[in-house]
């Protein structure tokens, strides 16, 4: 049975109340409810990776097969992305952090039809890091570097 989706569950087992998610970003709004994940459905070759706090921070998880979560990881969830073989989840493109001290950078990628093979992503906010999978056309600006 091949699937071109992952279905996040709210029991274990792959039971209880479910949503069904393309590949992509899922931030707490996007998502049914708020720490309910308990287990997921995920086709082969896909991946899951999940975050305790929303806006994809905090500690992570990242799933490669059906099943349960984990007792680590067990209705906590606040955000999560999803890549299958052809999609690869984009994350932090065109975000803004500011820091305790006040200072500011943006980064931008500039091209419309993002996909795996054009893909920049920022590994750690703060101080950043990026890894870039291919050369790209983008922007970056730091506002009163510190």
């Amino acid at each position: 049975m091949a699937n071109d989706y992952v279905i996040v569950h709210g029991e274990r087992g792959c039971e209880g109340k479910s949503q069904t998610l393309q590949p992509g970003a899922y931030d707490t709004s996007a998502l049914d409810e708020n720490d309910f994940i308990s287990s997921v459905t995920i086709p082969k070759g896909w991946t899951v990776t999940l975050y305790e706090d929303g806006k994809f921070a905090g500690r992570s998880k990242t799933l490669t097969a059906t099943g349960d979560v984990g007792d680590d990881f067990d209705n906590i969830t606040s955000s999560l992305t999803v890549s299958s073989p052809e999609k690869e989840a984009i994350v932090k493109v065109g975000d803004t952090y500011k820091n305790a001290g006040g200072g500011t950078f943006t980064i931008e990628q500039n091209d419309v039809d993002v996909d795996a093979k054009s893909l920049l992503r920022i590994g750690q906010r703060f101080p950043p890091k990026y890894e870039q999978i291919m050369v790209l056309s983008f922007t970056m600006t730091i506002d009163k570097p510190e």
